[in-house]
């Protein structure tokens, strides 16, 4: 498995980003406006992290989408 480019921390909150989103995209998901508050606090947490760069923090958010998206599915998740 190839390691990420971005400190562990970052890529947890990634993932936790990507579980919260599915949530909030499932039919119907309970406590949505919950769900919407965790998702902003997480995406600040994102783009306003040092490693992710302040000239285009959009490439690197999307790298860092692509990573941890490739590590939870070669650890069985549902990257």
């Amino acid at each position: 498995m190839a390691r990420s480019t971005f400190p562990d921390d970052l890529m947890q909150v990634q993932r936790e980003w990507d579980r919260v989103y599915r949530a909030l995209a499932a039919p119907r998901p309970y406590g949505t406006a919950e769900l919407r508050r965790r998702l902003l606090r997480l995406s600040a947490r994102i783009f306003t992290d040092p490693h992710l760069g302040t000239n285009r923090p959009s490439t690197g958010w999307a790298e860092l989408r692509h990573q941890a998206r490739v590590e939870d599915r070669e650890a069985g998740g549902h990257g």
